[in-house]
């Protein structure tokens, strides 16, 4: 019986990893397609820039719902539940630059930013699954 209580308790946590790998895949494309639309318009440096917000804004949208339907199954308003994703969301970008920052500062100039960014953003990404499902569903 406790297997299958364990069970149904992971199963929240696979379908947020689930939806955080689907929100990157939309957030890729969508940055590819937007990068060669814009380019031709707005040069190169502008369209990367454009492409990186709008990319970002619509596999956020992407995240929020798929999160609020199907991994938490939520009932709060979504203008709360929107508000605190916001939040959360912002907070944890503020924190991986900093701890990535804080922690480029004090290793070796050798130890390359991309091998302090991946550590600190796997464990964020559980900070965020236990604030996304404690405070925002």
């Amino acid at each position: 019986m406790s297997h299958s209580i364990a069970g149904a308790e992971n199963r929240p946590f696979g379908r947020f990893l689930a939806s955080s790998l689907s929100s990157s895949a939309v957030d890729l494309a969508a940055f590819a397609a937007l990068c060669a639309l814009l380019e031709p318009a707005l040069g190169s440096t502008a369209a990367i820039l454009a492409a990186t917000a709008a990319a970002r804004a619509l596999s956020s949208l992407c995240n929020y719902l798929i999160n609020y339907f199907l991994v938490f199954h939520s009932r709060t308003r979504h203008g709360r539940s929107a508000a605190l994703y916001a939040a959360v969301t912002v907070l944890k970008t503020a924190a991986s630059a900093l701890l990535v920052a804080g922690l480029a500062a004090v290793l070796p100039a050798a130890v390359p930013e991309l091998a302090i960014k991946i550590p600190v953003d796997c464990g964020l990404f559980f900070v965020n699954y236990l604030a996304q499902k404690r405070f925002v569903y």
